[in-house]
């Protein structure tokens, strides 16, 4: 099995990316939902804890309690974003979200550096800038992730 981490797809965010990409987040949310797969949510908060306005995206399918917020870039920031990982056991992880260049990137190497087994969905991840899009995929490639 595999935990589905869904990375900052919050309404703060939305606006910079084409308006399917929650429809094609929540087909993945929903697919991981029907296969019996833990999904994770990451919200990206204030750098003073403030949550006011880092809501999950309105139409966003949350199908789980397991939200957790992060300051920094990588969701292995957080403690007991980590420690629910290890309660839940599996060991690879899909990562979906935004931003592919920046918060999912750092979130899919720290992971890949903790020892899981790592992949994006690219047709679920929103990249705000094209321009580096390739470079990030291929620097992730080479640190081991998986890319479809």
């Amino acid at each position: 099995m595999t935990i589905l981490l869904v990375i900052d797809v919050q309404e703060k965010y939305m606006g910079y990316y084409s308006n399917d990409l929650i429809e094609k987040v929540n087909e993945r949310v929903d697919a991981a939902k029907a296969w019996n797969e833990s999904v994770i949510y990451i919200r990206n908060i204030s750098m003073l804890g403030n949550t006011e306005g880092y809501e999950l995206a309105k139409n966003l399918h949350v199908e789980s309690e397991l939200v957790f917020d992060k300051r920094k870039p990588s969701a292995f920031t957080n403690e007991a974003f980590c420690k629910a990982l290890k309660a839940i056991g599996e060991t690879s992880i899909e990562i979906i979200g935004v931003d592919g260049n920046c918060c999912v990137k750092k979130t899919a190497i720290d992971a890949k550096r903790a020892g899981y087994e790592v992949s994006l969905n690219t047709k679920c991840i929103g990249f705000r800038s094209p321009k580096i899009t390739e470079r990030t995929l291929d620097e992730l490639s080479k640190e081991g992730v998986k890319i479809k």
